[in-house]
This record gives C-alpha cells, sequence and structure tokens, in this order.
C-alpha cells in the first residue's frame, strides 16, 4: 500500500474494505458474522462500489452479494455528517427505502453501516442501521499498512475535522459572492458548508445551486455545477456542469454542436460526465481586485452553460443515446 495520507478519505476505506473482503477468508467471516445469523451466512460472490440506490437519489458505498443472492448494503462513514438529497431524503431514510425495494422483488437484503466504535456509538442514526460493523472489528490481527491505516482513521474520527480558517481565502470567497450577487444575479451560489465565513486554504471551488438555476430534463440527469479557481487534475481552470453516471461513456460519440457552440467540450471525472469550458486560473490567495476581469471570464462561462442547459440541454439525452449505442 502507499504511504497513509495525513487525512485519510472514506474513500480509501472504501478502497480497503472492498480489497479485504474480496480475499475471503476468516476476516470476510468475522465481517459478515457481525451482521448476519449463521444460516444467512455464505461466501461473497461480489463486491461493487457507489451503486445507485433504489427508489432515491444518491449511492450506496459498497453492495456485497453474497453467493446465495442476499444482498449487503454498505454505508462507510469515517468522520463525516449524514448527507440530505436535495429532495430531503436523508442517508439512512434511502438505504431503508434500497433495502424496502430490494425486497419487494423477492431479494433479500440488509442495510450496514461500518465506522469507528466512537461513530457507531455516538450518531443516533447508527441504530436506523439493521447491522453494524466496527473499524476496529476489521483491523483486528490485520498487521501490515492496511492495519495501520484502519488505526489512522480510527484516530482521525476521534479528532474530527474542522477546517483551520484562511482570511486570504475567506475574503477573496466573500469578494466572489458580492460579484455574483451584483452582475450575475442569474447564478446561485450554494451556502458554505463550513459555515459563516470560514474557509481553509483548499478551498479552490466555487459551488452552485444546480435546482434553482437549471431546467429539469427527465431524461438527463440534474448537474452538479461548479466553478475551479485551479483544477490539478486539468490543464486549465474551468466551469463544469458534472452529469453523475454517465463519465464511462465519455469520448464514445461526439459532443453536440450545441455544446461545441458555445465553446464547451465533453471529458470524463471520475464517474461523471463533465460538460466543461475552460477558464483562467484563480489565486485565491492572491488579491482578488487584480483578477476581477478573470472571474467575470469564468461566470460568463456559467451563464453561457446555463443558457445551453435552459434551451438546448436536451441534446444531451440524444447524446446519451448515441453514445450507449457506440459503447454496447
Amino acid at each position: 500500500m502507499n504511504k497513509i495520507p495525513r487525512r485519510i478519505r472514506e474513500a480509501d476505506i472504501d478502497a480497503l474494505i472492498e480489497r479485504l473482503l474480496s480475499r475471503g477468508g476468516p476476516l470476510a467471516e468475522r465481517f459478515l458474522s457481525a451482521i448476519l445469523p449463521p444460516d444467512l451466512c455464505a461466501p461473497i460472490r461480489t463486491i461493487a462500489r457507489q451503486t445507485s440506490h433504489r427508489g432515491s437519489k444518491g449511492t450506496i458505498d459498497l453492495e456485497i452479494v453474497l453467493e446465495n443472492d442476499l444482498h449487503l448494503l454498505v454505508e462507510n462513514k469515517l468522520d463525516a455528517g449524514w448527507s440530505i438529497t436535495s429532495e430531503g431524503d436523508p442517508q439512512p431514510e434511502r438505504y431503508r427505502r434500497s433495502v424496502e425495494a430490494l425486497l419487494s422483488r423477492g431479494v433479500l437484503a440488509f442495510d450496514v453501516l461500518v465506522a469507528p466504535m466512537v461513530y457507531l456509538s455516538g450518531s443516533r442514526h447508527a441504530a436506523s442501521f439493521q447491522g453494524q460493523v466496527a473499524y476496529e472489528t476489521l483491523a483486528e490481527g490485520l498487521g501490515g499498512a492496511e492495519e495501520q491505516l484502519l488505526t489512522a482513521a480510527i484516530v482521525q474520527a476521534e479528532r474530527p475535522y474542522e477546517p483551520v480558517p484562511n482570511a486570504l481565502s475567506g475574503r477573496f470567497f466573500a469578494q466572489f459572492e458580492q460579484v455574483v450577487q451584483s452582475e450575475f444575479p442569474r447564478l446561485v451560489l450554494k451556502r458554505n458548508p463550513n459555515g459563516g465565513d470560514t474557509r481553509p486554504t483548499a478551498s479552490r471551488t466555487f459551488y452552485f445551486e444546480a435546482k434553482k438555476m437549471l431546467r429539469e430534463r427527465p431524461e438527463v440527469p440534474l448537474p452538479r455545477i461548479s466553478l475551479q479557481a485551479w483544477d490539478s487534475n486539468a490543464p486549465s481552470a474551468s466551469a463544469k456542469f458534472m452529469i453523475g453516471g454517465w463519465g464511462r461513456l465519455a469520448g464514445c460519440a461526439p459532443a453536440p454542436d450545441s455544446v461545441t457552440a458555445i465553446g464547451a467540450y465533453l471529458r470524463p471525472a471520475g464517474r461523471s460526465l463533465g460538460i466543461v469550458i475552460d477558464t483562467p486560473r484563480l489565486d485565491t490567495q492572491a488579491p482578488f481586485e487584480a483578477q476581477r476581469e478573470a472571474v467575470r471570464e469564468g461566470l460568463q462561462a456559467l451563464e453561457r452553460l446555463q443558457t445551453w442547459w435552459n434551451d438546448t440541454g436536451a441534446d444531451m439525452a440524444r447524446w446519451h443515446m448515441q453514445a450507449r449505442e457506440c459503447n454496447s
């Protein structure tokens, strides 16, 4: 395994759990016996990460299918809070609905919360899951870098992350918001997730409210909207619409003419498909005034994407059909 990162992400633990359980053996047996009665335990057939909820938005961290067709829907929590969809569906409720949807089809299913003991004992939502497995149970007797990663995650959970305020970042974001409100009223910024004016040094992305800005299209998932000050994974900063679950189709069909006409292009970003316009790089640690025109250019790019979506975004439904045919 690679060197343990200074701050561990839940995705790191997702990958570790998948790797450990895929090996089978005593650890997999210990995991299953912590959740299921002996007559329901069976060897693991498949493990999939980030599968879709049934009847709700959002994804399941790990979906485990046993040889007896029993499904385990696993939510992994390290130290993050519980998410709520824009429709108001809390995370535990989405798992319950997915279990009910599988049961209605005759598929036996359980929802499971995997987390450090301090999280399991401290969260009022833990009891709503049918099964709970502590990180400590997984780490027992593991040894090596894998045990070290789980141990570091347990320690991290005991010291929850609190962003360290950066005055320069906070000032830049505040001035950015003023420009949005005064000059780009059709764009709606999301609230600061850190509360108040706190912005850590690592804050380099501005997020926008898709439901308040975009027309809903039944054939196309509502995208996430962002303007990045800079992107370490791309040659340029960018204004982006991100359509979840479509990333694997990038490159399977040419971008619609209406996309290229506004200076945008398509590119994959993990599991999502990005509809992207390159924008000037912004430095949140430098004075805002010298970058005001670059900020405007980025916001103008977002407005072009917004207008395109509301007028001709249905083109992406046709693109999706074409891309799926080429990918099949």
